[in-house]
């Protein structure tokens, strides 16, 4: 362990700099190998292969005579470990061209060419500044059929850009110096050819020009103890771009009679996708590296003392965890690496003597050392086939991150290709467009704090208070469990922070680590600052709807150290609990108990009643620019004391917020550090809670200022709908307008908070005889609907635009998923149905109807691609668990009354605030003319549905498939007063139920209220032995009158 102790001192004097100096570092060489590996349907073999090239550092590796074919590319794929595999199939008996890239040395993007099928492969590929044209190359044996070969791969190079780097590699099968066979050429039309091809287009054989009047051949063969050997294995390059190649190597290689050719090249401007360190989590299960890391984390943690503080230490220490990872990583390599070397070295010396002796002998120790270099070859890859079948069985049947990554993406990954500067002027210059995105956020996140203390009051007034029992909990010092309990409700597999460390390293030794980072949580709680590792965030951009060419277009994202999220999770955990009580129920986000269906299905059930009614009314939707990275730090905290949290509390969300800075990662690259003085980070834990709490002030204003509509006497008015910063404002009138106006203008003036007027949207509900209302900034008033939260509401064919294209939606993400259909068992063909495919529609599915026949149109697709071709039990036993003999495929038409049960259940015994529910109960009473809400769940016969909204026919009609039973000895009188009069149970035998049911009369307490004096003996019903329905059927004879 001594390697780790001697950089103690120098680190520690980096101080602050540490971060940013350790992942700037740019890698500029990288390693381009080429191999014939004479077939790979073995899987032993292809293991080898991989091994080789991991073994080798290759970056980009040409491989040839691969004897693939597409089912097998499924293997290549699977196995290859991240990169990326492009292919060229023939057959499975000859043929194949195959280029892969390391999951290190990721191009930005790439475009294919198969310009002859399992022989001449060409791949432009880009990097950051650069473009790389990459052709591999398998001549053909047969001299006429090579020259043609030849012919066409000159076509290709001279289309190729001269500005591009080129790297032709491959087996030639012929040679044009006699220093490349130990024999003659056999074949003179091919190097005539050839000679001229490599004229023609200015090319440079790179080992042949570092290694002048050098005799080593790539390709050695016996035949009745005649050895031939020759160079047919080359790397070409254009003649003005040579100097970047540094080296040129050939390695003997044990399971193929071919020799790989390795070249080392170094250009500046290329970068690996990775712009930091990350952790390599299948040392995880390594149980001697978790034996070293304990060995060396007790050490360090004996070191303490010896650093300014223990935010130093920490972040040190992280420092220190990523070198010793990489110090492992090449010593548990480090013996058969250098074993494997020395053969190599003596499989060249025998060639040699083998060419100049002729000896027999030397041709059999050759042979002999062969074996031996693919047997000690063999035995990691073994090792790592064992890991990859592992897997396969397990992780191919599972949703796993693994299983997930195999889908096939369409088109490139999301890139920034170009970016308009601040004047509109178009950015292709990588260093140009990461330039515009730094200014972009650094200025975003700059402060535009200004307090002004009675506007600030206004918006404060009337906010709610946490009720002091709460706050005693909210300032407890934290403690081990509660970081425990955050880092158990964290997802493995994301992507880490600045540190590299993923919550998986976390998960796998918290009981090494834990105390220790408690004890430098809770005194950066104490002190005010955390490690800088935590402060700093990596800032990744993810592309929203618009220009793509805008930078706001561009929804920033970060990525942040695990520990930070485990200490801002566990106050979160805290903040939680609080939030129902201080958030008004029109806001959805990030409160426990309330969903986002509950703000679409308000808004839905509002635009139905309000067209049934005739109601006049405006609908306007704001949308916020930037809402998250706009909320300014120290309204925020105003904010908190406005809510009455105490200053203990608020101390430790300043801790999490306190001189913070990030990073920008742009098409891989890292920016330089700037600071980031608002904003909420979102990859926070906290993040929608913050946002929730920072905006209420404004709903609480909009709620007092505006009366909003006012649909029935027996439901309090709506007023606005509101899901974190999407937000409906409900308006009557010119004033309501005005006013909303006004204190969008005045909040963004305490709080930084900027509406986009012209992506906003408003919507006019009704005729509007009095007029059209005025909008600011812009925005025009549109009719029939809008999309709200993913969907669309509003009239018929606004409802329609939901089911648009959904087929064809299902379809295409199917067709990604076809390449890998051979390898799937049926256990993964079903989770990449309901986890991949059919789980889009739930949204929809959950709060609009489908049109008739969709769901059967697509459970029929889904069918045809679980089976792929022959159909081989009935469907219904696919529906049923893997317990009952099934395999578990999903049934969207139950999937669908689930959803509309789940809604059944939340109307009837959801929380009492739910906000929809007064609308949904006005509705409800239109059905059959009863005016029943509750109630009319009770009734036993099919009611007509005629002008009930779509939904709501779906909802009855799921639900009629139940059978609702009532137990006969009840003796309730609340639930008798609560049976519906008509169609229920009680009055099946009843003469007057049209009577009942033109009166307006539903439910019996309805009767009670106008019989009066006759209530007493209906009360007793049961003693007389006479039916209820008999009753009341008397009261109704005898007191029709008042009725």
């Amino acid at each position: 362990m001594k390697e780790f102790s001697c950089s103690f001192n120098s680190v520690k004097r980096c101080g602050g700099c540490i971060f940013l100096c350790f992942f700037f570092l740019s890698m500029s060489s990288f390693k381009i190998s080429s191999l014939n590996v004479n077939g790979t349907r073995d899987v032993k073999k292809s293991a080898m292969v991989y091994e080789l090239m991991r073994g080798k550092g290759s970056d980009i590796i040409f491989l040839q005579e691969t004897h693939s074919n597409l089912e097998n590319e499924v293997l290549w794929q699977q196995e290859w470990g991240g990169g990326t595999v492009v292919c060229s199939h023939k057959n499975s008996k000859s043929g194949g061209v195959v280029i892969l890239f390391s999951k290190g040395f990721l191009p930005l993007s790439y475009e294919v060419e198969e310009v002859v099928e399992g022989r001449l492969l060409k791949v432009r590929a880009r990097y950051e500044n650069i473009n790389m044209c990459l052709i591999n190359v398998y001549a053909p044996v047969v001299t006429v059929e090579r020259v043609c070969f030849l012919e066409t791969l000159s076509n290709t190079i001279e289309k190729c850009n001269k500005e591009d780097y080129l790297f032709i590699a491959g087996d030639f099968n012929c040679t044009v110096s006699d220093l490349d066979r130990n024999h003659q050429e056999p074949h003179i039309a091919s190097r005539t050819f050839l000679k001229r091809l490599i004229v023609t287009n200015e090319l440079c054989d790179i080992w042949r020009s570092q290694h002048e009047g050098t005799r080593q051949y790539t390709w050695a063969h016996v035949r009745e103890n005649i050895i031939s050997m020759a160079r047919l294995d080359r790397f070409y390059v254009f003649e003005h771009q040579s100097q970047v190649c540094k080296s040129s190597v050939i390695t003997p290689v044990g399971f193929s009679d071919h020799c790989l050719i390795t070249e080392v090249v170094f250009i500046n401007d290329v970068k690996p996708k990775s712009a930091y360190w990350h952790f390599n989590i299948t040392l995880l299960s390594d149980a001697h590296f978790r034996n070293c890391f304990s060995i060396f984390w007790e050490r360090w943690r004996s070191q303490k003392a010896s650093f300014v503080s223990l935010q130093q230490w920490w972040d040190i220490g992280k420092i220190q965890i990523q070198q010793f990872c990489n110090q492992y990583t090449r010593n548990v390599t480090k013996d058969i690496t250098r074993s494997m070397k020395a053969l190599e070295i003596e499989i060249v010396e025998l060639m040699t003597l083998v060419e100049t002796t002729g000896d027999r002998g030397h041709t059999q120790a050759l042979k002999r050392r062969k074996a031996a270099l693919a047997d000690l070859l063999g035995i990691r890859a073994q090792g790592a086939l064992v890991r990859s079948k592992f897997q396969g069985i397990s992780e191919m049947d599972a949703s796993s991150k693994f299983f997930f990554g195999l889908e096939k993406k369409n088109g490139q990954r999301k890139i920034i290709h170009c970016l308009k500067s601040a004047v509109g002027q178009e950015l292709t210059s990588p260093s140009e467009i990461r330039k515009r995105a730094v200014e972009f956020y650094a200025e975003l996140y700059k402060c535009e704090y200004k307090e002004d203390k009675t506007v600030t009051q206004q918006f404060f007034d009337g906010l709610p208070k946490v009720p002091a029992e709460a706050q005693v909990e909210l300032e407890q010092p934290l403690s081990l469990q509660d970081l425990y309990t955050a880092l158990k409700g964290m997802e493995n597999g994301r992507a880490p922070g600045i540190d590299g460390l993923p919550v998986d390293f976390l998960k796998s030794f918290w009981a090494m680590l834990g105390e220790d980072w408690l004890e430098v949580a809770n005194d950066s709680l104490t002190g005010g600052l955390l490690p800088i590792s935590c402060r700093r965030a990596v800032l990744t951009l993810l592309p929203k709807k618009g220009d793509p060419r805008e930078v706001k277009n561009w929804r920033p994202v970060a990525l942040l150290c695990t520990d930070y999220k485990i200490l801002s999770k566990a106050l979160s955990n805290r903040l939680r609990e609080v939030m129902g009580q201080i958030i008004h129920t029109d806001q959805s986000y990030c409160v426990p108990g309330r969903q986002i269906g509950d703000n679409i299905s308000l808004i839905r059930d509002f635009l139905d009643v309000s067209r049934a009614i005739g109601l006049d009314a405006g609908l306007i939707s704001i949308d916020q620019e930037k809402a998250f990275d706009r909320v300014e730090h120290q309204y925020l905290w105003h904010t908190f004391e406005a809510f009455g949290f105490s200053s203990g509390f608020i101390a430790m969300i300043k801790v999490i917020y306190g001189d913070i800075e990030s990073v920008l990662k742009v098409n891989g690259g890292l920016s330089a550090p700037f600071k980031v003085c608002r904003g909420i980070r979102q990859g926070c834990s906290m993040s929608g809670m913050l946002y929730a709490i920072a905006i209420e002030p404004l709903l609480n204003s909009i709620r007092s200022r505006i009366a909003g509509v006012c649909l029935s006497e027996d439901i309090p008015p709506i007023r606005l709908s509101a899901y974190a910063d999407d937000v409906v404002v409900l308006v009557k009138n010119q004033a309501e307008v005005d006013s909303l106006s006004l204190m969008v203008d005045r909040f963004r003036g305490i709080s930084s908070a900027k509406v986009n007027w012209e992506k906003s949207c408003a919507l006019q509900i009704g005729e509007w005889s009095g007029g059209i209302m005025a909008l600011p900034g812009g925005l025009e008033w549109c009719k029939g609907g809008f999309k709200y939260l993913g969907v669309y509401l509003g009239d018929e064919g606004t409802m329609e635009k939901n089911w648009s294209g959904v087929v064809e939606m299902v379809e295409g993400r199917m067709r990604r998923w076809r390449w890998l259909l051979s390898r799937m068992s049926y256990r993964g063909r079903t989770i990449i149905v309901n986890n991949v495919i059919a789980s889009a529609l739930w949204h929809r599915l959950s709060v609009l109807e489908p049109p008739s026949g969709l769901l059967a149109k697509i459970q029929a697709i889904i069918v045809d691609f679980f089976w792929d071709k022959y159909h081989w039990v009935p469907q219904s036993v696919l529906y049923l668990s893997k317990e009952e003999g099934g395999q578990g495929l999903v049934h969207l038409a139950s999937r669908a009354a689930a959803f509309r049960f789940q809604f059944i259940q939340r109307l009837l015994y959801g929380p009492e605030n739910v906000v929809w529910r007064g609308v949904a109960g006005l509705i409800l009473q239109r059905v059959g003319g009863l005016g029943l809400k509750k109630a009319l769940f009770l009734v036993d016969s099919q009611i007509s549905r005629e002008g009930v909204p779509p939904f709501y026919r779906g909802l009855l009609r799921v639900w009629s498939i139940m059978k609702v039973s009532r137990r006969t000895s009840a003796e309730s009188v609340h639930w008798l007063l609560e049976e519906p009069l008509v169609y229920g149970t009680g009055l099946y035998n009843c003469s007057c139920s049209t009577f009942l049911q033109d009166s307006g009369e539903g439910e019996n307490h309805h009767l009670k209220t106008v019989n009066g004096h006759g209530w007493a003996r209906l009360n007793g019903w049961k003693k007389g032995g006479r039916t209820f329905g008999d009753e009341v059927g008397k009261d109704c004879r005898t007191n029709a009158g008042e009725l």
